[in-house]
């Protein structure tokens, strides 16, 4: 029969050995198939669209200043081409993120978490703080990339919707002025000037150089401010939902990450020297 202590340290055993082929063997093939993760993909994959879409109507406005007479409006157009740096990083973020939730949960369960689990198992053998500290790490660092992306953007569609709606207002405004632009050059009517036709497509009052230069910066206004929201949006909200994670297991749950010992040498008083030191001399004796 075994002893209380060694049952006790048997079941613990056993009970880490179960979640870790759970974790490898059912959590791993049925977590990336659940709606929480095809939702948070389908997200990704649509907020890569929308920068991609966004980009294509900035190059095709910047195009269609360009084309201008004059060159008058070549710096808009150039400010225009020049968004397109924001939209690549933006886009690397993004596929970053579709990658982490694709293979991420896969290698939290399959490989971090079973590890941290063996971690565990040698510290209830061995005893030792550095072990189970390693143990502690490998589990937060496998949850964390198993559910910080699809968190932060379920958090993202509901906190940014309003903010997504401007958005894909300001493509649609960019790749309607696109359009109005080329139907203007294209058209044959001779009658008219470039800015009469203008004013004409975009129903307002456009009668020279400076009327039109508005227009198109109040364009670019809106396309920097979607910019900053795409940023904040698919680059800043996974960040704070790190934040707000390690937060919750700090302060509400203390959860906290034991640190090995740090074993400080004693120091010890140096030894008298037998060699060096003289021999006690007698009372009344004198020292040669």
């Amino acid at each position: 029969m075994l002893s209380e202590k060694h049952a006790t340290l048997v079941i613990k055993i056993l009970s880490l050995l179960l979640i870790a082929a759970l974790s490898f063997f059912v959590i791993a093939a049925k977590l990336p198939e659940s709606k929480f993760v095809a939702d948070s993909v389908v997200s990704v994959e649509d907020s890569s669209a929308t920068v991609m879409k966004f980009s294509a109507a900035t190059l095709s406005t910047s195009l269609a200043i360009s084309a201008l007479p004059d060159d008058f409006a070549t710096p808009l157009a150039d400010s225009l081409a020049d968004m397109n740096i924001y939209f690549v990083a933006i886009l690397a973020v993004l596929f970053l993120e579709k990658i982490l939730i694709q293979y991420g949960i896969k290698a939290a369960f399959t490989i971090l978490i079973p590890l941290s689990c063996f971690m565990w198992i040698l510290f209830v053998a061995t005893r030792k703080d550095l072990l189970r500290g390693l143990a502690a790490r490998l589990c937060i660092l496998g949850l964390a990339a198993a559910f910080v992306i699809p968190c932060s953007t379920h958090i993202t569609n509901i906190v940014a919707s309003d903010l997504n709606a401007y958005v894909h207002e300001t493509i649609q405004e960019t790749e309607d002025g696109a359009g109005k632009l080329n139907e203007a050059m294209d058209s044959g009517t001779e009658d008219k000037t470039i800015f009469e036709k203008l004013s004409d497509l975009f129903q307002t009052a456009i009668h020279d150089v400076s009327d039109l230069m508005l227009h198109f910066q109040n364009t670019i206004r809106r396309c920097m401010n979607s910019i900053a929201i795409l940023i904040l949006t698919n680059c800043l909200m996974p960040l704070l939902t790190v934040l707000v994670l390690k937060w919750l297991l700090g302060e509400i749950f203390h959860i906290t990450i034991p640190m090995p010992p740090i074993r400080r040498r004693r120091r010890t008083e140096p030894k008298p020297d037998s060699a060096s030191d003289p021999e006690p001399v007698a009372a009344g004796e004198k020292r040669l």
